[in-house]
């Protein structure tokens, strides 16, 4: 009777609302809840249950295994709360075994045909195992659920599965298009190893393909597959599209990997746009990338993109760099009138590469005020480190005027004399409809406060100079509790200061060099504010510090 008021008194929404903040800090605790009453576990297994993933990682099997029994135990009502299945392998995909074998003294390879029959209301199922899917399997996913959305993941398996990708379910799909096999870099042979013609079968036969990532990889020795030769007249490594395809109309579209891998030249970029309806693309991924033809030919053809990220570096299209591949683009104006020409973005993602911050903050500056998530990050010019730029006091508070409602914000802070400047905190903290802020602080070789004086190598690839983890914290802590002196209101539930050592090279992806400090707003309501210590400090990265002792963050 007692759990009965309780459930009464909380109501549907109270219990909603405590269920979904701790589905996301705190799965432990929600099934933790699930045991505690009846009425608890009827509120919590349709959320903790909704999407269930089966996997052979390690700290995954055992669970996977324990939830295929419950499956396919017709006394469960675990099949009733799957809406979203998904069937991925990890390293034990490198020896040829798949997780349903492993425990073959139990049950039999065709047990996940059966569990997909037990599944009362699937919506969507995703296929990240790097082995062809068993005909049977298909075969039952499309009987039974014929509206579902396949998904098919890290799809890098050297015999494409074309019963999977023909698949009519097919929604979301991530391609493989260059093994990085030594074979690849023996050989002009294009045809033989890139899997751009087969790309091109899957698409003009996936009707209801809306989410495709192309992906390209380094070789086995990391040099770019780019170098090889196989990009080389007439083997142009884009799509070999024909004037009569026809292409599904995508919704998002990533391209990953090396960035300028892909050949965005004058003519492919124009029958791409003859070939597709690009009126439905909302998100689209160019990596680092930043391809002038595309800029040409698509500017003022994506009328409903509100996701973007992009590379923005300029120069003699003559001249390859030895990571970052072929210059691509000889003038920002192609960088200025594509941004001009798209319709108001909500989610903004440039890498720029060439100290272009004055193209962002002044010549395009209208752009900005639809923005609600924000990622800017500028390079290390390798040939003047003292160009590194980092936004200023005065460039911060014009974007603030520009872009009052973001809630999301990436971006770097400079070090001024050692240590984080008051001017920019204060400006940093004038975002009052931030979320999530998360700040990069690169540590050149002179002493800070952070750190002491340290001396890198060519590339920065070596690890991170001694680090004071108490200056960190403090300083990470101040400028969290910064945003609420004047503002008790004020939303931010998350930041994260990274610190990262300097490079010679251009930094235009991030490395693993680097240490962080996070600090999460605590949301229960009797937790104290965060003035008063309202908040968990985490940290991540290797910290080492002067004498060589490893510190712990508390």
């Amino acid at each position: 009777m007692g759990e009965q008021r309780t459930s009464i008194a909380l109501g549907g929404d109270i219990w909603h609302i405590i269920i979904t903040l701790l589905l996301v800090e705190s799965r432990a605790s929600l099934r933790s809840l699930r045991l505690a009453s009846k009425t608890c576990k009827a509120w919590v297994d349709p959320v903790l249950y909704r999407c269930l993933e089966l996997s052979d990682e390690d700290t995954k099997f055992d669970s996977t295994r324990y939830n295929i029994q419950r499956l396919l135990n017709p006394s469960d009502d675990l099949s009733t709360h799957i809406r979203h299945l998904v069937v991925s392998n990890n390293k034990r995909a490198y020896t040829n075994y798949w997780m349903l074998r492993e425990v073959s003294d139990q049950y039999r390879p065709g047990d996940l045909e059966s569990v997909i029959g037990r599944l009362h209301l699937l919506q969507s199922f995703s296929w990240n195992v790097r082995r062809a899917i068993p005909e049977a399997m298909i075969a039952k996913l499309e009987q039974h659920w014929p509206g579902v959305k396949l998904s098919v993941g890290s799809h890098n398996n050297p015999n494409t599965d074309t019963r999977l990708l023909c698949s009519p379910l097919l929604h979301s799909l991530s391609f493989c298009i260059l093994n990085h096999t030594a074979t690849v870099v023996a050989t002009d042979q294009l045809d033989q190893y890139s899997k751009l013609p087969e790309l091109r079968e899957v698409l003009l036969r996936s009707l209801n393909l809306r989410k495709l990532d192309i992906k390209f990889e380094y070789n086995w020795m990391g040099r770019r597959v780019h170098w090889s030769g196989i990009t080389a007249e007439p083997h142009v490594l884009n799509l070999p599209l024909q004037p009569s395809d026809r292409l599904p109309p995508l919704q998002e579209l990533t391209f990953s990997g090396p960035p300028e891998t892909y050949e965005f030249d004058l003519k492919h970029c124009r029958l791409w746009k003859q070939c597709m309806d690009w009126s439905q693309l909302r998100r689209l991924d160019l990596g680092i990338s930043c391809p002038q033809h595309f800029f040409e030919v698509f500017g003022g053809n994506l009328p409903s993109l509100k996701a973007l990220t992009m590379g923005m570096r300029v120069g003699d299209r003559n001249y390859t760099h030895w990571l970052y591949g072929p210059l691509t683009c000889d003038n920002p104006s192609h960088i200025k009138n594509f941004i001009q020409s798209l319709p108001p973005l909500l989610e903004l993602n440039l890498t720029d590469l060439d100290l272009l911050v004055e193209l962002f903050n002044i010549e395009i500056p209208g752009y900005h005020r639809s923005l609600r998530k924000l990622y800017y990050h500028a390079s290390i010019n390798r040939s003047d480190r003292s160009r590194h730029y980092t936004w200023s006091e005065s460039h911060l508070l014009a974007l603030r005027d520009r872009c009052r409602d973001i809630t999301d914000l990436t971006i770097d802070l400079p070090l001024v004399k050692g240590t984080l400047s008051r001017e920019h905190v204060r400006a940093v903290t004038l975002f009052d409809r931030l979320d999530t802020l998360k700040v990069f602080v690169e540590l050149n070789y002179r002493a800070s406060d952070f750190s002491p004086q340290y001396y890198g190598d060519v590339d920065g690839s070596g690890p991170m100079p001694p680090l004071d983890l108490k200056v960190a914290r403090e300083a990470t802590v101040f400028l969290f509790k910064s945003f609420f002196v004047n503002n008790p209101y004020a939303h931010l539930r998350s930041l994260e200061i990274c610190f990262l050592r300097q490079r010679l090279e251009d930094r235009g992806q991030r490395f693993d060099n680097e240490n962080s400090i996070k600090i999460t707003r605590l949301e229960r309501d009797d937790a104290p504010g965060p003035l008063d210590g309202g908040y968990i400090v985490e940290g991540s990265g290797n910290w080492v510090d002067r004498d060589g002792r490893t510190q712990r963050v508390v």
